[in-house]
Formats: structure tokens, sequence, C-alpha cells
């Protein structure tokens, strides 16, 4: 998977507009799915350099509002995330509602191991799954390039 699953839109003017809000999924993206024990690596840096720049952040999970907030709270993510919820139904084709999601009326980027889950009329970024804890995994480098976080 390459960093964009469905590529940032162009304003008129050609510049690529800067997101205001940020969604990630838990499971896969920021923490292992298997043991669900380790945060990936750069999340943290991540998610409070996004928090500084006053952008939105939201997380939700398949497992619910409830599991994504504990997942957050885990791992003290607490003071850079917005709000939790779940990925609670799908649409009549498959992909999961958004609809709940207060996602503000700037630019929006998913950012997910299952993109294929989402709409594609959603901005998504795609990642490989983190299964395990891997001290070495680089799965968030490129969306931290793109927010001007050195790494």
């Amino acid at each position: 998977m390459g960093l964009a699953h469905r590529t940032l839109g162009r304003s008129s003017a050609g510049s690529t507009p800067e997101p205001s809000c940020w969604v990630f999924d838990v499971d896969g993206s920021l923490v292992d799915s298997l043991t669900g024990t380790s945060l990936r690596p750069g999340a943290r840096a991540l998610l409070a350099h996004l928090a500084e720049r006053d952008d939105r952040v939201l997380c939700w999970s398949a497992g619910g509002q409830e599991y994504a907030g504990q997942r957050i709270a885990q791992f003290g993510l607490d003071p850079f995330v917005s709000g939790c919820f779940g990925k609670d139904r799908r649409d009549d084709s498959g992909f999961y509602v958004t609809s709940h999601l207060p996602l503000g009326a700037g630019t929006t980027v998913f950012v997910d191991d299952h993109p294929e889950d989402l709409s594609p009329c959603l901005t998504v970024i795609a990642l490989e799954p983190y299964l395990a804890d891997d001290p070495h995994d680089r799965g968030l480098k490129d969306i931290a390039r793109l927010v001007g976080l050195a790494q």
C-alpha cells in the first residue's frame, strides 16, 4: 500500500488543502491488532503534533466507541484526541457509515489499515497493518512527513 489510497484533493489554486480533521482507526493502525498492548512507533508524536496544529483528531474502531476510548486512554493519548467513536454500521455498499462523526467543514483524512472498508468518496491514507509490537515499524512516517513532523 502506498501513502495515499485516495489522494488529497487540490484546491482551485493547485495546492493541497490542509486537513483540519484526522480520523484514525485504532486496531491495526495505531495499536497492534494481535495483543492490543503496543502503540505503533511514531503514533504519540504524530497525534501530539496534529493537536498542536489545532487539527481535530478523532479515533474510531469496529470494537465500538467505548473500546476505542479505552485503547486511547490505555496509551495516554486522550490529550491529543477530540473524541472516540465506533464503526457502528455499514451502508448498502458495505462501507462504514461516517455521518455520526463530528468532522467539521474542512478537509478530513481517514487513516486506516483497511481502506477498502471506507467509501471511495472519502480521502483515505492506507497503512500496512500494525500486527504486533515492532519497534522498527515506520508505518506512520509518510504521514508525519506530510504534516511537517521531522522523524
